[in-house]
């Protein structure tokens, strides 16, 4: 069962999966302040969501010869890399273990 984030969101409940997708598709950077919310079990429920999410980018399929399908799927992949970058840091800075 998917946790909920209420801080940052104004309130509403937000499923971390939503919000690692949102992250995949440019809606939502991630960012220290946005992370300075979020307890440790949420943090690595994210963090999870995001390499999944990372890994099923990865398996699928992309026609070279199609440019904006794959320059898409480089942008999904750099934005998936950048927030999990800056969610492992600040982890770290928190002495946040995210791996089990």
């Amino acid at each position: 069962m998917a946790s909920k984030v209420t801080a940052g969101t104004g309130g509403r409940g937000r499923s971390l999966g939503l919000m690692a997708k949102d992250i995949v598709e440019g809606y939502v950077a991630l960012n220290p302040i946005v992370l300075k919310k979020f307890d440790p079990a949420s943090m690595k429920e994210l963090h999870q969501h995001l390499r999944k999410l990372q890994t099923s980018v990865r398996i699928e399929g992309v026609n070279l010869a199609n440019q904006e399908a794959t320059r898409t799927r480089n942008q999904k992949l750099q934005r998936l890399h950048q927030a999990i970058s800056v969610l492992e840091n600040h982890a770290k800075l928190q002495r946040i273990v995210l791996t089990t």
